[in-house]
């Protein structure tokens, strides 16, 4: 890894719905061996289920164990918001990505 190398960016988009979980643990997994910080923009994202969930806090898990960072970036659809929100995942809507990774419980 070299210092001050550039986040690595992974443009999510459309539904990410547990059909599509094993791919984005392995979109996320390969983004941490080869990069120190990886932000995922969640701009475009239509849906956000239970299952990458998960894979969205194992690896924010993951790269806090390696030392690493990963962060949300963008705007977030207020469709995924209210949704977190509403079951409990999320302390409140947030528009930003900077709020709704601190509003995210146990994130």
């Amino acid at each position: 890894m070299q210092t001050g190398q550039s986040p690595k960016i992974i443009n999510l988009h459309g539904p990410l719905t547990i059909e599509r979980s094993s791919a984005l643990k392995a979109e996320i997994a390969e983004a941490l061996e080869g990069h120190d910080n990886v932000l995922l923009s969640i701009s475009l994202v239509e849906e956000l289920d239970l299952a990458c969930l998960q894979v969205l806090y194992a690896a924010k898990a993951e790269a806090a164990a390696l030392g690493k960072e990963l962060h949300f970036l963008g705007s977030v659809p207020s469709r995924v918001t209210n949704r977190l929100t509403a079951c409990g995942f999320l302390r409140g809507p947030s528009e930003h990505a900077e709020g709704f990774e601190s509003a995210l419980v146990g994130f």
